[in-house]
């Protein structure tokens, strides 16, 4: 077994090198597309749009990729046992009111405000779906074989426990937050069909902090499960998109979440967040509670 000095740094170097790698491409294969396509031709009816479900797995499951391959390098066949493990519905055990939190709090988080703003000054709410719509999407679509798998078997399935063996929850969830906003300020800056407004881009990194900590308090209070942090992303992302023209009434939204981070330190404390041991990485395959692997 391998143990190299700084390996949640070299996971960040390989996933931010690998996605920057896919970027390139995925933006090389759309321009030539796009130049193929007859002037005057709506960017709706290009071939770009044909490449473009493609384009999101080469540019997107970075994290994961090198999660499981830096997995494999430090802990061998059996750290994969363990990962698989942990994304295993039945991981979550007793704390399965956790996962009802995953579901349903996205989706409140963002309807229940523009609800209260919509009333109050007539703002447009967001676009609204089914709630077997929206479920489908948190656990199969946005989770399962969306981004919540192509990211967070790297986020929190590797580099979160190996932080959290030297560092506090609430340290470990920051630093996380960062990387993470980081990794996808790409997204703000390549032009795309339905380009994101200003405030998403000022707010990426506090909203990556805040939803990070969250996240923490998830994957803790669940003894490390994968397949409920799965759920919560893709619960994120499956949530009725904000329109642009909401303005600066959509900046309620990242505030929430800070709100909720506050709320979980305060209730939690900053060395665990959660009601149980942080899980830390072993020296070994596994991941353990702090309390069993610190020295």
């Amino acid at each position: 077994m391998r143990q190299p000095r700084f390996p949640v740094l070299w996971f960040f170097a390989v996933t931010y090198v690998l996605t920057a790698v896919g970027q390139g491409v995925n933006i090389y294969v759309m321009h030539r597309l796009s130049a193929g396509t007859a002037p005057g031709t709506p960017i709706e009816d290009s071939p770009v749009l044909a490449w473009r479900p493609y384009g999101f797995y080469v540019t997107n499951v970075g994290p994961s990729l090198v999660g499981l391959l830096m997995t494999l390098w430090l802990y061998g066949l059996p750290g994969a046992r363990r990962l698989a493990v942990q994304l295993a519905p039945w991981s979550v055990g007793r704390t399965w009111p956790v996962l009802v939190v995953c579901l349903f709090l996205p989706l409140l988080g963002v309807v229940l405000p523009f609800t209260i703003l919509g009333a109050l000054d007539g703002s447009d709410p967001p676009d609204s779906s089914s709630l077997s719509a929206y479920v489908y999407g948190a656990i199969v679509r946005g989770g399962l074989i969306g981004p919540g798998m192509c990211e967070e078997l790297g986020w929190r399935g590797f580099a979160l426990p190996h932080l959290q063996r030297h560092y506090a929850a609430l340290v470990s969830s920051l630093i996380i937050g960062v990387a993470w906003a980081l990794w996808h300020w790409p997204n703000y800056f390549i032009a795309s069909i339905h380009p994101h407004p200003l405030w998403a881009f000022a707010a990426a990194i506090p909203m990556g902090m805040a939803a990070s900590v969250l996240y923490t308090w998830v994957y803790n209070s669940t003894g490390g499960s994968l397949f409920a942090v799965v759920v919560l992303h893709g619960a994120t992302v499956s949530t009725p998109s904000i329109p642009a023209s909401a303005g600066s009434a959509a900046v309620i939204v990242p505030l929430l979440y800070v709100i909720i981070a506050i709320g979980l330190v305060w209730r939690y404390g900053a060395m665990n967040l959660s009601w149980r041991e942080r899980v830390v990485a072993e020296s070994g395959a596994g991941q353990t509670p702090a309390a069993s692997a610190l020295p």
